[in-house]
């Protein structure tokens, strides 16, 4: 760090030894670009910017530039012009030296914008020079365009175009009445399907509830009976059981039965056998009647589900197609609605264009302007002497300090 402080106190001692040169150096260098500045007479500059016209294509109605951005600097820049320039304003310049003063450029970006630059000493000349190249460009146009363009035939065509385009809108209004009654029709089909469906369903439907509801009728009253006929087999039973336990009792009894009594009694047991044996046929028939009948209801029933089922998948069919057709319907009548839109914009766009050519003159339209007119500066772009004085200034200090520890350095190595 000592080393760095010593060095940097001997630049010190060396700039305020030889600090008289440093001054001659930079009073030099600035006086001498003041009076450079004061000497040099200044120089005015004007801009004008042109935006080149158009003219129609009678093919595709489409606005070509009347000539290139490139092609108007080439014309604005070229011996013809300038020279009429000189001739015309009575310049006092060679062509070389006003082809230095004149600069003409496209702008940046843009195919129809032209920029035109004048630097003369004195201003209102810089103007006229302005003014002179914009007229001639303008004229130079305006012959393009007589040339090319023909008022008529632009209305003709301008006639036809339209013509073509009402043809155009009055066919995609038919067909698009023709598809969406087609669409209208699809739908008015599919819905007399749901409800042709929906109708079979509900009769089917009931149809099968009401055999079911029978069946369930008939389980119940064969139910009924079985139990009944139980209970009566039941009673017998026990009848036909309490007979021959007195028949028994009655024949190792003191008192035997005659014979008319022991008839009797097994012609009431034989009789109770055969109404027990008769209630069993009766009960298994009813019993197999019933079973029978359960497996009618349980395969009506699995038959309702699949209908149902089934009804229910071809409803669903029918719905997705009618959605569909909806969508179909949805999106032509959008896309055919954009594209009717977009035919009657380009419509009113010729039947603008046919009413301002109906009322103007073909050149009169999409005409060269002047987008930023010339005008006579107030003050000079060059010489800036404040800025030629400062930048004098920081380069006289720099070649003073340069000089100085050059000298320094040769003097130490001596």
């Amino acid at each position: 760090m000592e080393e760095q402080e010593l060095s940097v106190r001997d630049y010190f001692e060396v700039m305020k030894r030889r600090k008289k040169l440093i001054l001659l150096v930079f009073v030099i260098a600035v006086a001498g670009s003041a009076v450079i500045s004061f000497i040099l007479p200044p120089v005015y500059q004007v801009k004008s910017t042109i935006k080149i016209g158009q003219i129609v294509d009678l093919s595709t109605f489409e606005k070509i530039p009347i000539e290139s951005a490139v092609a108007s600097v080439q014309f604005l820049q070229g011996s013809q012009v300038l020279g009429d320039a000189i001739q015309d304003l009575k310049l006092p310049f060679t062509l070389k030296k006003l082809r230095k003063r004149i600069s003409a450029e496209p702008v940046r970006q843009e195919e129809d914008l032209v920029e035109i630059r004048i630097e003369m000493i004195h201003p209102h000349q810089a103007l006229d020079i302005a003014n002179y190249l914009v007229d001639r460009l303008r004229e130079r146009h305006r012959e393009i365009k007589q040339l090319h363009e023909d008022k008529s035939q632009i209305l003709a065509r301008y006639d036809e175009h339209i013509a073509s385009i009402a043809k155009q809108l009055s066919d995609v209004d038919g067909s698009k009445k023709e598809i969406l009654t087609g669409y209208d029709e699809h739908t008015e089909g599919i819905n007399k399907q749901l409800a042709m469906i929906d109708a079979n369903e509900k009769k089917i439907l009931t149809e099968y509830d009401e055999r079911i509801k029978e069946i369930n009728k008939q389980l119940a009253e064969i139910k009924e009976d079985v139990s009944k006929k139980k209970e009566e087999m039941e009673k017998l039973q026990k009848i036909a059981q309490a007979t021959s336990l007195e028949l028994e009792s009655r024949m190792k009894g003191s008192k035997p039965l005659s014979d008319a009594e022991s008839r009797l009694l097994v012609g009431i047991i034989a009789d109770i056998t055969n109404r027990i044996g008769g209630y069993r046929v009766d009960i298994e028939v009813k019993e197999n009647r019933y079973d029978a009948l359960m497996k009618e209801s349980r395969e009506d029933e699995i038959r309702k589900t699949e209908f149902f089922q089934s009804i229910q998948i071809q409803s669903d069919v029918l719905r997705d197609e009618l959605r569909q057709v909806q969508v179909k319907k949805t999106e032509l009548t959008r896309g055919a609605q954009e594209e009717f839109d977009t035919l009657m914009v380009q419509l009113r766009q010729i039947e603008i264009e046919k009413t301002k050519l109906q009322r103007l003159e073909s050149a009169k339209m999409y005409t060269t302007e002047v987008v930023v007119l010339p005008k006579e500066p107030e003050e000079p772009i060059r010489p800036n002497k404040l800025l030629n004085i400062v930048v004098a200034a920081v380069i006289s200090l720099v070649v003073g300090l340069g000089l100085v520890f050059s000298l320094e350095s040769f003097a130490r190595t001596k």
